[in-house]
């Protein structure tokens, strides 16, 4: 949801490409490109797999200027992966308020983030 949320704040992609969903008891744009779409689902897909390994550190999101390649934007998310859940079979207990409350706080700091950046004026 939060590239989503980038995306759709930061005009990389149409307006009309997206989609208004409630998740989280909170209003997100999605996504309805169907190459994005895909493009997103294989990340996530990959993205995964590195968290269940332990292998990823950050996710970073890079907005590039179409003509100069220059880099415009550079959004970075750390992330900590719990490696005593690997070696643990047991899954790990975290009420889904939890999970839903760190969600809506990355998306809070996207939506705050945005409305301090200058508007992207040109193609990316």
């Amino acid at each position: 949801f939060g590239i989503n949320s980038i995306l759709y704040q930061r005009g990389i992609y149409p307006p009309e490409t997206f989609t208004r969903v409630t998740h989280y008891d909170m209003s997100l744009q999605l996504t309805t490109d169907p190459k994005l779409k895909n493009y997103l689902t294989n990340v996530v897909s990959q993205l995964k797999e590195w968290l269940f390994e332990c292998t990823v550190q950050k996710l970073v999101l890079v907005i590039t200027c179409l003509e100069t390649n220059e880099v415009l934007e550079r959004w970075q998310f750390d992330i900590e992966c719990d490696k005593s859940a690997k070696e643990s079979s047991a899954p790990r207990e975290k009420s889904i308020k939890t999970i839903q409350d760190e969600i809506r706080s990355v998306i809070r700091q996207i939506t705050a983030t945005v409305t301090f950046l200058p508007l992207l004026e040109t193609p990316c």
